[in-house]
């Protein structure tokens, strides 16, 4: 990471900050994925991370993540396919699952709701009950209220 430092410093564009970043994703997704953790076999640098990703459906990724977004690079953990990569590149096979392999998502969600049909409903159910605190909350805040305004 220390290479990282000299680029900002020598006036170049700001560096991505990748350990930060897939932290921040972690700690926002993790409680609508089975697992994610950052790959302990591949390396990183200033400009990437690679996130491993079991969903609530166990189907299993490896996901590069970078300044321009997230991009799926294998199915499996630790791994980048290059064969893949290189298919699409040569545009051999199919041309539309080449394509999908190239796909880079522009946040984490968009990942997720397209490989995770569950993490859709996860989500959604998480956003209600904190609704329904918020609401709780702001109910009971303007019985207080009315209890105040009683009282004098």
């Amino acid at each position: 990471m220390a290479d990282s430092k000299a680029s900002v410093e020598d006036g170049e564009e700001k560096a991505f900050n990748c350990i930060d970043e897939a932290n921040a994703i972690i700690n926002d997704v993790k409680a609508h994925v089975a697992e994610i953790c950052i790959s302990s076999k591949l390396a990183s640098d200033a400009t990437q991370i690679y996130l491993n990703i079991r969903t609530i459906e166990s189907a299993t990724c490896c996901v590069q993540v970078t300044s321009r977004g997230f991009k799926i690079v294998s199915s499996l953990y630790d791994t980048v396919d290059a064969d893949k990569r290189m298919a699409a590149k040569l545009h051999i096979d199919d041309v539309d699952a080449a394509e999908d392999d190239e796909e880079i998502f522009e946040t984490p969600y968009a990942l997720l709701d397209k490989i995770s049909p569950r993490y859709v409903e996860s989500f959604g159910n998480q956003l209600c009950q904190q609704l329904r605190q918020l609401q709780q909350m702001r109910t009971e805040f303007l019985e207080e209220e009315e209890e105040e305004e009683d009282a004098d």
